[in-house]
């Protein structure tokens, strides 16, 4: 079993399930809740939701653009089991690609629930978050230079609060004395560039 399996497009398919989940699927399913504390808008809750509406769409979008021609962007069994069914990949392929679902989606909500509970350790947080987001923010670019595609990824990097990908921003903050936290923005951002880079070596171009 597995011998016939593509590695590499299963890969794939484990990474865009991860961003997709990290992304789009957090940012439509977190959405704020109106309290008798914190009252809320029905407009303001309305924008929230398109937004997250938006975010998702424009997430599977870009995973499109990169992953399509790799594993066909199905970053969902019921893509994958019909697929299979008909013949269009073989076994060992279709098996790969939906344990590599499920392993995407439990790393993208595991990971961020773990961040957004991660009390007293702000600094830990925007490393992470930084790192992410410019690893996906890299890999885009690097892949795709449809504007379209460019213009979602910057839309969903900014719109999730992983808008800080650009370390000079952080160092011009860090030098006016503007933020305490910027440091830990440039480490995340050139780790996530290196990730970016190593994504796209390895996976996309190999």
């Amino acid at each position: 079993m597995f011998e016939k399996t593509n590695w590499k497009n299963a890969t794939a398919e484990l990474l865009g399930t991860f961003f997709l989940i990290f992304f789009g699927v957090n940012e439509f399913i977190n959405q704020p809740i109106s309290t008798e504390n914190n009252p809320l808008s029905n407009s303001y809750i309305l924008l929230s939701v398109l937004k997250g509406l938006i975010t998702l769409a424009l997430t599977l979008m870009v995973l499109v653009h990169i992953l399509g021609p790799i594993s066909g962007c199905h970053l969902n069994p019921v893509i994958t089991i019909p697929t299979m069914m008909s013949g269009q990949m073989n076994r060992d392929d279709g098996i790969a690609y939906m344990v590599a679902q499920i392993i995407g989606a439990i790393l993208g909500f595991t990971l961020f629930n773990q961040i957004n509970s991660l009390d007293g350790t702000k600094e830990v947080s925007i490393l992470i978050f930084a790192m992410i987001g410019t690893t996906f923010f890299v890999t885009s670019l690097l892949t795709s230079q449809d504007p379209s595609s460019i213009g979602a990824t910057l839309f969903i990097v900014a719109s999730t609060a992983f808008g800080n990908v650009n370390p000079v921003i952080d160092i011009g903050r860090m030098v006016i004395g503007d933020s305490e936290w910027a440091f830990f923005g440039i480490v995340g951002s050139l780790l996530g560039c290196m990730w970016g880079w190593l994504i796209k070596e390895n996976i996309i171009d190999r």
